[in-house]
């Protein structure tokens, strides 16, 4: 990617009081940009080149990245991927150090002002963790600027934290939380923006940051790619305007459903007019029966109580007529006593039938007043009995009037007036019981429906706040985390700076550990333990080689003097195992040769020199054959000597005629025995033993008398022991003083590997005595675990912010269907009032049963009432046909 400087243009007008436009960009130390400045032009920015020159990462370090304060690799990615995150930016595409720290910033100037408002981001890696440190910044000074802010020191190194939070003083601020950077961000650059709408904004950067969008140009991609970017709307703004919607599209249904509802209500008033005449026929049927039912009883209970004022006339009459009759009866008999004393009646006997027969009808006369009498007096209790029933009928029809126009009061306050009419035009009290109760039912399943959608509404509001808590405890725990981290890295810089302190002492301590040319180096990567470890290691290790190459030299040496020295002594100390050797003794000697004067022949002579080896093995092994080896010498001729043994005497044998064993033998200077010499001349000695009575010869063979044989050995090892013996004092004198000489050598050797030691000890004390990581180590675990606190908090803030929002739509939801039922049934929507219509509707079921039972008392009592005048006119039919009957039998002819 090139980068072409424009000529700034002329300011434009003043395009608004509060207009801000980017004017310069820079990525300092990130990625393969070291310190890189980006103009605008009017408030834009071109970036061409070829790929792969970096355009689309400066989109990823520099926007919305500096608006938004978010290092997740998928907001960063211009294809918003998470593969390559703000890690690899620093420490990726082989950077070789061990710590990176970088700077990105944005400039923003006022259109028609002088003010400026730089934001950026102090961005710092380390390969020995996977988290990168961002510091945020604002200030109103320029970088790069004449008086203005740099962001590199002197010698070209980012600023530190320290540096920073210093050079910017008041001119701006740091911030260590994203948030309250976000914050500063959005009330500075976009003052009119909330929180959703600065989001929103971010949200429609990123979309658009998408590379090569006109490559495929489709719009509904297109379409779909804007709408991705539209800002999100308010959830409260989305809820009243969905709920207005809903309310619109209730309304709509309303009022189609109302038409529809006014056609099929004129197709059924017109069925129904049909069949509210047929039922106003039956009812009006039924009420005029009804009607003259009640006129048919009150006609009888009028004539009833005509006939019982009648009845009681005609008992006064009846009673004036018995006491007439009485009198009469009275006057008859005293007629009948005056006749029967008479001369008439004497003379007429046949008044005696008369006179039975007038007795007759006046016992039936006087039964027939008794029975008109009891006749008359049921006449009159029946009569008492349908006023009672009657006056019980009048007052049960007015207590259930006045309990129907209570119960229509109460219809009126539930809204029952249309029902409560249904139930006062029922034919009998069971089928309004029957309306009442379907009616009542509904009402209350209405309610029931109502009040659920309240419980809802109400649960719902209370999850919400619920989740409102949640979620300010959430956001409270994750402020306090970051608050947490901004002090884990500040205790992490501090540990950091002590350790380089420490360092920098350590290096000037150090002796043997050539590191002062590498102070520099150590100090920059004292933040990585392993590369300050490697270079450590690596001087040590140089150190070590140069001990370890002298050590090699002066222990190769100390090695070969000490094999040396183990060579000679272990020579010396063969020489001093070493004696004489003897032949093995035969199984014929008995005799103790240690108190024998002489010697064997083997001690008493030594090889003359020159003479070879294979000589001297032929020689002794031709006389160990013999036996004349190891045959005991006396010093005179003769001894008594106990047990068995072998001699050789000189004096018994002649002397050779040619060589003899005195030319390759010599005496021993030191023999005990004088004789020898005389011996070894009495034995012939040649290549092949010779000719004579005593022979030896070079290749083995020998001869003693009529003996001879042969014999063969690899070398002599018995002949020349005495010089040996003085040979090996001698040589282990020289030996003795040669190992002396070697062991001052080896000391010496030693002294000098002694101070190599000393040396490598000192090495390794000074290594030991490096400044240890476990500090900054604690303080850098504390930050990776603060950073995973912060992370966590993060996602626990995203989901309570799910969680807020979901309780939000069921509210919404809640509240929707809370208004539909409430709209629906015509309900309040709140429960005290709820309660209320509950009330008021169990108030109107329990008046309506009163009226109804007073109604079916009503009822009752009409029917009781029309018995009662039935019995009482029967009665008083009864009772004047007796009295009728009683007086046909008074007006009969006495004798």
């Amino acid at each position: 990617m090139t980068v072409t400087r424009l000529r700034p243009a002329g300011r434009a007008e003043r395009a608004g009081p509060a207009r801000w436009r980017p004017t310069r960009a820079g990525i300092v130390n990130v990625w393969r940009y070291y310190n890189e400045t980006f103009h605008f032009h009017n408030g834009r920015l071109l970036l061409r080149g070829p790929n792969g020159t970096g355009k689309s990462k400066a989109l990823e370090l520099l926007l919305p990245y500096l608006f938004d304060a978010n290092l997740r690799p998928t907001r960063l990615s211009t294809f918003g991927g998470s593969e390559r995150t703000m890690f690899w930016n620093l420490m990726g595409d082989g950077y070789p150090g061990t710590t990176r720290v970088g700077y990105v910033w944005l400039e923003c100037g006022r259109t028609g002002d002088d003010g400026w408002f730089t934001c950026g981001a102090r961005l710092q890696a380390s390969k020995h963790s996977r988290n990168v440190t961002a510091t945020y910044f604002v200030t109103h000074r320029r970088i790069d600027t004449p008086g203005g802010l740099s962001l590199l020191t002197a010698d070209g190194r980012p600023l530190t934290r320290g540096d920073l939070a210093a050079a910017i003083g008041d001119s701006g601020g740091v911030f260590d939380s994203a948030a309250d950077y976000r914050r500063m961000v959005r009330h500075t650059l976009f003052p009119e923006f909330t929180e959703e709408q600065y989001e929103a904004l971010i949200s429609a950067l990123l979309k658009l940051r998408t590379p090569k969008p006109s490559e495929h140009l489709d719009p509904k991609e297109l379409s779909k790619l804007l709408s991705e970017a539209l800002p999100v709307i308010d959830q409260q703004d989305v809820a009243e305007i969905a709920e207005g919607f809903e309310k619109l599209d209730r309304r709509r249904e309303e009022l189609a459903r109302l038409a529809q509802e006014v056609e099929a209500a004129r197709g059924l008033a017109e069925r129904n007019r049909t069949y509210a005449r047929r039922v106003l026929r039956a009812a009006a049927a039924s009420l005029i029966s009804a009607t003259s039912t009640m006129d048919g009883i009150t006609r009888k209970a009028r004539e009833s109580r005509e006939a019982y004022e009648k009845a009681k006339q005609r008992l006064a009459e009846l009673t004036t007529e018995q006491e007439r009759l009485a009198a009469e009866d009275d006057e008859l008999a005293h007629r009948i006593d005056g006749l029967q004393e008479s001369d008439l009646f004497r003379e007429g006997q046949q008044l005696d039938r008369l006179r039975r027969d007038a007795d007759t009808a006046a016992q039936a006369a006087a039964a027939a007043e008794r029975k008109a009498a009891e006749r008359a007096r049921e006449a009159d209790d029946d009569a008492a009995k349908a006023s009672a029933v009657q006056a019980a009928y009048e007052q049960a029809e007015q207590a259930a009037d006045r309990a129907r126009g209570e119960a229509g009061q109460a219809a009126e306050r539930v809204g029952f007036v249309a029902s409560f009419e249904e139930v006062a035009a029922a034919r009998d009290v069971p089928t309004a019981r029957k309306l009442l109760q379907a009616a009542v039912d509904s009402r209350t399943r209405q309610v029931d429906q109502g009040r659920k959608a309240l419980y809802e509404h109400v649960g719902a509001v209370a999850e919400r706040r619920k989740a409102e808590t949640r979620l300010e405890d959430c956001r409270e725990q994750e402020a306090r985390a970051e608050a947490r981290l901004v002090e884990a890295q500040t205790r992490r810089e501090e540990a950091l700076a002590r350790l380089r302190e420490a360092i920098e002492r350590w290096c000037s301590e150090c002796r043997e550990l050539p590191l002062a040319a590498r102070l520099d180096e150590l100090v920059d990567a004292a933040e990585d333990e392993n590369a300050v470890m490697r270079v450590v290691n690596d001087a040590a290790a140089a150190v070590a080689d140069e001990l370890t190459r002298a050590e090699t030299t002066l222990d190769a040496r100390r090695q070969a003097l000490a094999e040396e020295r183990a060579r000679l002594d272990a020579e010396r100390a063969e020489l001093a195992r070493r004696t004489v050797l003897a032949p093995e003794p035969p199984r014929t000697r008995t005799a103790d040769r240690a108190r024998l004067p002489g010697g064997p022949l083997w001690r008493l002579v030594d090889w003359r020199p020159g003479v070879d080896e294979s000589t001297q093995a032929g020689v002794e092994a031709a006389l160990e054959a013999s036996g004349l080896l190891d045959a005991w010498v006396l010093p005179s001729g003769e001894l008594a000597v106990d047990g068995h043994d072998t001699f050789a005497d000189g004096a018994l044998t002649t002397p050779a005629p040619g060589s003899s064993l005195a030319d390759v033998l010599t005496v021993d200077p030191d023999a005990p025995v004088p004789r020898v010499a005389a011996l070894l001349r009495g034995i012939a000695f040649g290549v092949t033993a010779p000719d004579h009575p005593a022979a030896i010869g070079a290749d083995g063979t020998w001869r003693l008398g009529a003996a001879r044989g042969s014999w063969a050995k690899p070398a002599a090892g018995f002949i020349g022991a005495a010089a040996q013996e003085r040979a090996r004092a001698r040589r282990i004198a020289e030996l003795t003083a040669r190992i002396e000489d070697l062991d001052e050598r080896i000391a010496g050797v030693r002294a000098e590997l002694d101070a190599i030691a000393g040396r490598r000890e000192a090495l390794n004390a000074e290594q030991r005595r490096r400044p240890g990581h476990d500090e900054l180590r604690a303080a850098t675990g504390q930050v990776a675990r603060a950073e995973a606190e912060v992370a966590a908090r993060a996602d626990a803030v995203s989901r309570a912010q799910q969680e807020h929002a979901a309780a939000e739509r069921r509210v919404a939801t809640a509240l929707r269907q809370l208004s539909l039922v409430a709209g629906e049934h015509g309900l309040p929507t709140e429960e005290a009032a709820l309660d209320a219509v509950d009330a008021a509707l169990g108030a109107y079921r329990n008046k309506c049963h009163a009226w109804l039972d007073l109604r079916q008392q009503a009822a009752t009592l009409a029917g009781q009432a029309q018995a009662a005048a039935e019995r009482a006119a029967r009665s008083r039919r009864d009772a004047d046909a007796a009295a009728q009957e009683a007086a046909e039998l008074r007006r009969l002819p006495r004798p």
